[in-house]
């Protein structure tokens, strides 16, 4: 009897713990891209799909905010639900704000010495899609000192994403060509 009540725990326990696994996001590398694994053509899940792992990997974070791991997947649902496939128009309402948590979380990663390349991929990303949120004509929603905060943060943006971009082209010779495509070259509008 005793055997078999450990068998049992020790079936659940492990089935308990590859569902909690696969619900983290699958990610694969497309043309120097890190993207999540969706089951539809653009490669952005639908709304929803990763809250549950969101909610648990923010209460890890509380926990432990040095948590690499949960950094990472933290900043990858942010970034995927927040990306321009995901949200194509530039002012969507807090899509800048996401994309900011994310920025902070993954270079938290990899200040605590997260050395995974999707690290650094997701990073040049994060700062891709900041720039990506500036392109917009915002002229009449903002005040002449919002405008040039604005400009600054752009400008700074930029600057990483494309040192981030550059530093991926030297350690993936491979995806060179798709990392200096990316680099962002548009000037803020206002």
């Amino acid at each position: 009897m005793k055997i078999l009540t450990v068998k049992i725990i020790l079936v659940f326990g492990l089935f308990s713990f590859l569902s909690s696994w696969g619900q983290l996001p699958e990610t694969k590398t497309v043309n120097g891209l890190l993207v999540t694994v969706e089951d539809n053509l653009l490669n952005s899940p639908p709304k929803g799909k990763y809250a549950k792992t969101a909610d648990s990997l923010d209460k890890k974070l509380i926990k432990n905010p040095n948590d690499t791991t949960s950094l990472f997947y933290r900043a990858l649902i942010y970034y995927a639900h927040n990306q321009m496939l995901a949200e194509p128009y530039q002012n969507t309402k807090g899509t800048l704000e996401n994309l900011t948590k994310a920025k902070i979380q993954i270079e938290q990663a990899i200040k605590v010495g997260m050395t995974d390349f999707r690290a650094i991929q997701l990073r040049a990303q994060i700062y891709n899609e900041l720039c990506f949120r500036f392109t917009g004509d915002e002229s009449w929603m903002f005040t002449k000192a919002q405008k040039v905060s604005r400009k600054n943060l752009f400008e700074n943006y930029k600057i990483l994403a494309n040192r981030y971009l550059d530093e991926l082209a030297q350690q993936d010779k491979n995806n060179a060509y798709q990392y200096a495509k990316r680099k962002v070259s548009y000037v803020y509008k206002l």
